[in-house]
């Protein structure tokens, strides 16, 4: 007996719907079954997620830095009082004014000559 001839018989036992429906409700039962299979490893995947994130934020905890440092301290109210290092002086002498004091017209008479006869001649020309 060769395979078609038993393909023969057994169609012609069985009606069609029944071959239809048997194939429908395995093709329903597979779909569910992958269905099944997909909500199972996304919860599988959301749960190995989660224990990886708890486990992250776990080993930061000895780590954290505590309140206290992120702030300066406090200033305090009082500024220590001024102390010179020597006493002001009331009189000045020309030795102790000649350590400040530097001649302009020393070496440089023509420059500070041309500079004050251009101050003098802007101001000149701004008079009504």
């Amino acid at each position: 007996m060769q395979i078609g001839d038993l393909l023969a018989q057994i169609r012609g036992r069985i009606p069609r719907r029944m071959v239809v429906l048997g194939l429908g409700g395995a093709a329903l039962v597979l779909l569910l079954g992958f269905a099944a299979a997909a909500l199972v490893q996304n919860h599988n995947g959301r749960v190995k997620a989660q224990a990886a994130a708890r486990e992250l934020a776990d080993s930061f905890k000895p780590l954290a830095i505590a309140p206290e440092d992120f702030f300066l301290p406090e200033e305090p109210d009082s500024l220590p009082e001024f102390i010179p290092e020597r006493p002001p002086r009331t009189v000045w002498t020309v030795d102790d004014a000649r350590l400040y004091w530097t001649d302009p017209l020393a070496g440089n008479e023509k420059l500070w000559r041309d500079r004050f006869d251009t101050v003098i001649d802007d101001l000149m020309e701004g008079v009504p």
